[in-house]
């Protein structure tokens, strides 16, 4: 962070840095991104987020006689900005980007705002203009980064550049479909760099970033993708072996991109792989909205005077499952060390004792909260039932996933595996594959890469990773399956159910 954007900070503070999505680019990206924009031969340079100017900065560095232009919603930063006398003849307009429509330009550069689709206040008003101007209908969960992106390509004159750095997120999710789509139809996609050294550039932010490099011109050679681990290796990463070389034809929006980060990770081609929802559907865990009302200690319900009938077991919190084997006795367990293990479900009409924690939670303003105030009544939760195999949310250093023998609910720190059909007869089997060597590097494929190596899984993206069909998983019967079981309790797989596996991709 430079010394002005330290000021500035200070100044206003992280929360409103926060509000408006504001993470500052380093001098030495905001410099190699204008180079590389300028390198197109443009004399005029377009930033849709402002804030404090550091590709107006890089641009009058580099180039003499470059006209700027830029928007900027927060009317603070950009007095801020204003009041240190730099303009230059740059022509900023305080406006939404999102919402200004019918402009052109020959280059852009651009560090859009960091909030997720929950922060994104309004986005049926600019999902509706996108729809209208470009014809293209943006999912709910479209971040506002991906919105500017997607805005952006459209607004590129022929020939011209867009250099962006923003979270890579959306290239493995179903929203970033729309803007990959965009992308391959609109022009050359030259390259996507991850930056590996992202909390160096961004302490703030939890979240993989990366640089996008786009031209408005018919694609004639291969997208690259970089992984940059220092930032001193920008400046000549375009010289360098990319770690992935793919045509354009070979492309899809549909399919994650982040696996292209890593070399040898294209999905394995084998007739014995099909996509997990041939067997059920994972799905998220149960959001309550307000754990702290909802989630009780044994003490607490013993406390509250609440009937046995009135929660259930849950798993709230991931670490409460130690080993992959979660049965009954490791429940109690928890039960018996007083562990928030118990998930309130008020009857209908809840009892006295219920009635009177149910005010207590209204008094503290639990029914007013994001979720709850969508209910009716505002404590009754969703149903679920137990599910079989659980899916930890997030990992680092490989994922977690557990058979659960027990009648445990789920929250949301886990992802819940519900068998459809003759998928119930395959519950032990795809969790042995799930386990295994192979099955963890082919599922890794669909994870969603965040900063510090962490990873997310949502519950369509374990959907569609591919596992053994049915004729396979029929070459392990049940009672192989079973002694397996038992030797996974221990967190791995035998030798020999390792081979079996490798087989699927090396048969």
């Amino acid at each position: 962070m430079s010394e002005f954007s330290a000021r500035y900070g200070e100044r206003v503070g992280l929360e409103r840095r926060k509000q408006f999505g504001q993470f500052f680019t380093p001098e030495p990206i905001a410099r190699w991104m204008v180079r590389w924009v300028l390198a197109g031969g443009a004399g005029r340079v377009y930033d849709p987020a402002f804030g404090l100017g550091a590709f107006h900065q890089a641009a009058g560095e580099i180039a003499e006689g470059v006209a700027f232009e830029g928007s900027e919603v927060d009317p603070v930063i950009l007095g801020f900005w204003r009041a240190r006398g730099d303009e230059n003849g740059a022509v900023v307009r305080q406006e939404d980007y999102l919402r200004a429509w019918g402009r052109q330009w020959p280059a852009i550069v651009c560090n859009p705002p960091y909030r997720r689709f929950q922060k994104f206040l309004g986005r049926e008003e600019v999902f509706a203009a996108f729809e209208e101007h470009l014809g293209v209908k943006l999912s709910g969960y479209t971040n506002i980064a991906s919105a500017f992106l997607l805005k952006s390509i459209s607004e590129l004159c022929d020939g011209g550049r867009l250099a962006y750095i923003l979270p890579l997120e959306f290239l493995n999710t179903g929203y970033g479909a729309v803007v990959k789509r965009q992308m391959l139809a609109r022009g050359q996609l030259h390259a996507i760099i991850r930056l590996d050294c992202e909390k160096a550039a961004f302490p703030d932010v939890v979240t993989s970033v990366g640089i996008l490099l786009f031209e408005k011109r018919a694609p004639r050679f291969p997208t690259r993708f970089y992984v940059v681990s220092r930032l001193d290796a920008l400046e000549t990463v375009l010289d360098t072996p990319p770690v992935n070389s793919i045509p354009p034809e070979e492309l899809r929006p549909g399919e994650k991109w982040l696996r292209h980060f890593e070399a040898g990770t294209l999905p394995p081609r084998s007739p014995h792989l099909v996509p997990l929802s041939t067997y059920g559907t994972f799905s998220r865990g149960i959001a309550t909205g307000a754990n702290a009302f909802f989630v009780l200690r044994p003490s607490q319900v013993t406390a509250l005077g609440l009937a046995p009938e009135e929660v259930v077991p849950c798993i709230t919190r991931s670490v409460q499952i130690r080993d992959p084997l979660f049965t009954e006795s490791e429940f109690r367990r928890l039960v018996e060390e007083d562990a928030p293990v118990y998930l309130l479900r008020a009857g209908d009409p809840p009892s006295a004792a219920a009635a009177c924690y149910i005010r207590r939670g209204e008094a503290e303003g639990y029914h007013r909260r994001y979720l709850t105030r969508f209910r009716d009544p505002w404590y009754r939760l969703e149903r679920r039932r137990p599910a079989p195999i659980l899916f930890g949310a997030f990992s680092r250093d490989g994922y977690k996933v557990i058979r659960n023998h027990s009648q445990a609910l789920n929250l949301t720190c886990y992802h819940g595996f519900q068998p459809a059909g003759q998928g119930a007869r395959y519950v032990e089997r795809l969790f042995l594959y799930l386990l295994s060597r192979v099955g963890r590097e082919t599922v890794a494929l669909n994870v969603r890469q965040y900063g510090a190596a962490l990873g997310k899984y949502e519950p369509n993206d374990l959907n569609q990773a591919l596992v053994p069909s049915m004729e396979w998983l029929d070459r392990l019967d049940e009672e192989q399956a079973a002694v397996e079981i038992e030797h996974a309790r221990h967190g791995y797989l035998s030798s020999e159910m390792e081979a079996l596996f490798e087989t699927l991709i090396d048969p």
